[in-house]
């Protein structure tokens, strides 16, 4: 089975010092039925020991945290270092990697992009205007609608970047990289209570597929 590893939001507890590592345990469920073994980081150990001592095949950058350049503060400044420290391993090491909200919007910053408030974007779903030519079109356009919980958007993709998918209103909802196995999804696959199967299938294709 292969191993995925999944990084978490970081979360500072009211009620006395203490910095907490979070993740909503559907993710777990959702990389299990997708077929995988799901695996996650913790933030004061070198990521670099689990690839070193487990056989790593996917890497997945989850949602949580706005990005320090949206939303400056010592929490996301932490994470965006931890997680491009890691996008760098990816791509030096040919790891696929997948981005989940955040996640989308953490790749995209690594990859020079730029990005821009949006609003109707939070608790609502909407239907996909999938990209034909992307490599993920047969999946995307199998997927009727996605949830949106999100209120920054990449407004100009960075170099290499390709839009996948967007919605309604032209915001970018999905992303790949052209050279690149990295793909990228705004929509939270894991807040549904039932997983809607044609997510989970994309999820698998993409760490199974064979495209680059």
């Amino acid at each position: 089975m292969k191993k995925i590893i999944l990084t978490q939001r970081l979360v500072e507890n009211d009620s006395y010092k203490e910095t907490r590592e979070t993740l909503d345990i559907q993710y777990a469920k959702l990389i299990k039925e997708a077929g995988f073994l799901p695996i996650v980081l913790p933030y004061e150990v070198d990521f670099r020991d689990y690839f070193f001592e487990i056989d790593i095949d996917g890497i997945i950058l989850t949602g949580g945290n706005d990005l320090n350049s949206l939303n400056p503060n010592a929490l996301s400044e932490q994470r965006d270092e931890y997680e491009n420290s890691l996008i760098k391993y990816g791509v030096d090491n040919h790891i696929p990697i997948l981005g989940i909200c955040r996640g989308l919007q953490v790749i995209a910053a690594y990859f020079g992009s730029t990005f821009k408030k949006v609003t109707d974007h939070v608790a609502v779903y909407h239907k996909l205007n999938v990209n034909k030519n992307s490599k993920y079109a047969d999946s995307l356009t199998q997927l009727s609608e996605v949830n949106s919980f999100h209120n920054f958007a990449v407004e100009k993709l960075g170099n290499d970047l390709i839009c996948s998918a967007t919605s309604y209103d032209g915001t970018i909802e999905a992303m790949e990289h052209e050279k690149y196995k990295i793909f990228a999804q705004m929509w939270h696959s894991e807040r549904e209570n039932s997983f809607e199967k044609n997510e989970v299938a994309l999820i698998h294709e993409f760490f199974n597929g064979k495209h680059i």
